[in-house]
């Protein structure tokens, strides 16, 4: 089967749309023909990844505009994109962003804001474009007669328990952004009196022993359609403090809840007296039904199901 990837900005992005997109179509490449597609467009910043590196070997195509023909194909959403990808085949739209759900709000971004506001306009008749949605959770109402819900991934043979720092520590490993609430993570740490540290410029294969290398990981964000992170950080065997948004409760995970810099020291202050071990393996063996094989299943179900439907 020949499945396509058409990606609304740059792969060299780097971000967790991007990151998925890269490991899922590796993934499917050991048994299927597969090529990338993405537009030139990075949110802010510099290139954070080389995507014909990571993609080892799939072939990778950026520009402003594509011709696609495969059996099929996955855009991830955004508002207006046959403007740029002009595709043949059976279409699914997968949907990676909470923003469409909020209110507009110029702290999400410039970019995100106008796809918010075009979104308002053009939804209905953008989604009747494609045969089929998936979206990561059932948290938010999609007018479309095929969806499929199929949850984020992470690979447990490479996020996977390591020793611990003798010392205890507390780690942010998000991007310093309003977003995933770094502001909230910077009050929070002038008032720490242990080991702190922050992901910063850590490489991806570095990730599972930074994760692994904590005692807390802190993740207060404002808006998350996943919480990527958050998996990644308990199959590591690490606990995890986060903000009670609807789609951290959607991943019925053994998290620990807080509203206020003091509610995340006080939480943080409790962990340290649990006993480490056990609570480590409570976080791996939860976090295990997001472990890569299993999700990838269901995702290459949902490509072979479109394409032959």
């Amino acid at each position: 089967m020949r499945i396509a990837f058409a990606h609304h900005l740059s792969l060299s992005y780097g971000a967790g749309g991007e990151k998925w997109v890269i490991n899922t179509a590796k993934a499917l490449a050991k048994k299927h023909e597969v090529e990338v597609y993405a537009l030139p467009f990075l949110l802010d910043g510099k290139p954070k990844l080389n995507p014909k590196e990571k993609l080892e070997g799939i072939t990778y195509h950026e520009g402003f505009f594509h011709n696609i023909k495969a059996d099929v194909t996955y855009v991830t959403y955004n508002p207006l994109s046959f403007l740029n990808f002009n595709i043949s085949g059976p279409k699914i739209a997968g949907i990676h962003a909470e923003v469409y759900w909020q209110k507009p709000n110029l702290r999400y971004g410039k970019y995100p804001l106008v796809a918010n506001i075009v979104n308002r306009f053009t939804s209905y008749m953008e989604l009747r474009r494609f045969n089929a949605v998936h979206r990561l959770n059932s948290l938010y109402p999609i007018n479309h007669a095929c969806v499929f819900t199929i949850p984020n991934f992470v690979d447990s043979t490479v996020y996977k328990p390591i020793k611990k720092n003798s010392e205890f520590t507390v780690a942010y490993a998000s991007r310093k952004v309003w977003q995933k609430g770094f502001d909230v993570f910077k009050q929070i740490q002038k008032r720490l009196d242990c080991r702190v540290k922050v992901s910063g410029e850590v490489a991806e294969v570095d990730m599972p022993s930074f994760l692994s290398d904590a005692h807390v990981v802190l993740a207060p964000s404002r808006v998350d359609t996943f919480g990527l992170s958050i998996v990644e950080a308990l199959m590591c065997g690490t606990p995890v403090v986060t903000s009670p948004l609807a789609s951290h409760f959607e991943l019925g995970l053994p998290l620990k809840y807080a509203d206020s810099p003091q509610d995340y020291l006080a939480e943080v202050n409790k962990l340290r007296k649990e006993p480490v071990g056990l609570l480590n393996d409570i976080c791996r063996f939860s976090a295990m039904r997001y472990d890569k094989t299993l999700v990838m299943d269901k995702l290459e179900a949902m490509f072979c199901k479109v394409a032959n439907a």
